[in-house]
């Protein structure tokens, strides 16, 4: 089985987030579509991996990361969590959606003079890490984002594309009761072993 494919960091990383239960919701107070994300964390054998840490950090709605609304905003829609004993995880947070890189400077120059937009497709960003497996730093991706086929930083990869379900009002897989529309996210990583 392939391993799951890497992409870039980025600049909007924050060390420190909080570290949270499975099934925890990031995305309380913040704007945004719920979404429930879940899978597996397995080697590429299929062998499940405990522990794992999983480092997740998003957008908000608007396309603004904490980090980009001043020096004294807290963290928000970032957290870590660990796989569970057959390698599960689960969080609630939001759809993400497309957003700008800053392009008032030289970078914005540069894809002016290529005719290039400067917009990213909605993506959730996760750093997976396992004393005995690959790090890996990764997307998964809105499979209808604007902009999905022309990722200004081309960090797109197919494999890290996922469908996000909607589902109408009712209840979530974990017993949580949603008053309104409501998607998944469902997605399973592979990770390398270490030499």
């Amino acid at each position: 089985r392939s391993p799951t494919e890497a992409t870039v960091l980025g600049p909007f990383f924050w060390e420190g987030a909080p570290e949270l239960a499975l099934g925890s919701d990031l995305s309380v107070g913040q704007p945004g579509e719920p979404t429930y994300y879940h899978g597996r964390v397995t080697d590429t054998l299929g062998k499940p991996i405990p522990n794992c840490q999983l480092d997740v950090w998003s957008g908000d709605a608007d396309g603004f990361y904490d980090l980009q609304k001043g020096p004294d905003a807290p963290m928000a829609l970032r957290a870590r969590f660990h796989t569970d004993a057959d390698g599960r995880y689960s969080f609630w947070s939001i759809r993400p959606t497309f957003y700008p890189v800053p392009d008032d400077g030289p970078v914005g120059n540069m894809l002016h003079r290529l005719g290039r937009h400067p917009n990213r497709p909605g993506h959730m960003h996760t750093w997976l890490r396992s004393p005995q497996h690959e790090s890996l730093i990764t997307h998964l991706f809105v499979s209808d984002s604007p902009f999905i086929d022309s990722d200004v930083v081309f960090g797109v990869r197919n494999s890290l594309i996922v469908d996000f379900a909607p589902h109408a009002p009712g209840a979530a897989p974990d017993g949580r009761v949603m008053d309104k529309t409501w998607y998944t996210c469902h997605y399973d990583f592979k990770l390398v072993p270490k030499a």
